[in-house]
């Protein structure tokens, strides 16, 4: 081979390993009893929605997406908790994992939710919460400390228990 073209090689295999050294690094965790780090994620009209500005009510951080047999079972338990507690001060994130809103929307349709479901179709908020797969959950007090890390689905009788307890 040629100077130059072995010069052009190492240039592409440096940036390969690089690249691959950048995709393998480690996803970031939000721990239990800190303050949950602030994520801002787009409602299906477009407009940011920021958990800091939810500060002062129990926030129930559900990330989900519509190919998730499991994340669609729960969403209807969810919903039940939600109606019963958003009055006093229960608000719930449905923070989909990278889907369009149009995928975002046909699944509100169909299911009838009452709380939001917000887009993260850039993963950016999945991989800050260190969310690996779906559905993965945050329970976050009054005044924005991560209370619980919830990997797998939630029943209405195991959020209701979890949740009576911050209103």
């Amino acid at each position: 081979m040629r100077k130059g073209t072995m010069t052009m090689l190492r240039f592409f295999l440096v940036i390969l390993a690089s690249a691959f050294l950048i995709a393998c690094e480690p996803e970031a965790t939000v721990e239990v009893g800190k303050a949950a780090p602030d994520l801002t994620v787009m409602d299906l009209d477009g407009r940011p929605v920021k958990l800091s500005e939810m500060r002062g009510k129990v926030v129930f951080v559900n990330f989900w997406w519509s190919g998730c047999g499991p994340c669609l079972a729960e969403m209807p338990e969810i919903d039940q908790v939600y109606r019963r507690y958003r009055d006093e001060g229960l608000e719930v994130l449905a923070v989909n994992i990278g889907q369009d809103v149009d995928t975002i929307r046909n699944t509100n349709r169909r299911l009838g939710l009452a709380y939001p479901l917000v887009s993260d179709e850039l993963k950016i908020s999945t991989k800050h919460y260190g969310v690996a797969f779906a559905p993965t959950s945050f329970l976050i007090d009054r005044e924005g400390v991560v209370r619980e890390r919830i990997n797998g689905p939630v029943t209405e009788e195991t959020l209701t228990q979890k949740v009576a307890g911050f209103l």
